[in-house]
């Protein structure tokens, strides 16, 4: 299920609630718009691939995401 997607240059950064090998997850991955046009295509692992986060660990992420939202990003 699609989550959430944020363009940058010629990629999609894609949110999305997968399950894979029967684990729950969420994985964040880049696609990006062929040359020739055409429906949008997952980048493949070698090319700088995303990467998934097991479901449980979802509120850990939510309260770094919260602290973050409510106290600013610290750099």
């Amino acid at each position: 299920m699609l989550i959430f997607e944020q363009e940058h240059g010629r990629h999609v950064w894609r949110l999305e609630a997968t399950v894979w090998n029967g684990e729950a997850r969420l994985q964040v991955w880049p696609w990006y718009r062929p040359k020739d046009g055409g429906d949008l295509r997952p980048c493949a692992a070698r090319y700088g691939g995303g990467f998934a986060i097991p479901l449980e660990r979802l509120g850990e992420l939510m309260a770094g995401l919260q602290a973050i939202e409510r106290d600013g990003a610290a750099c």
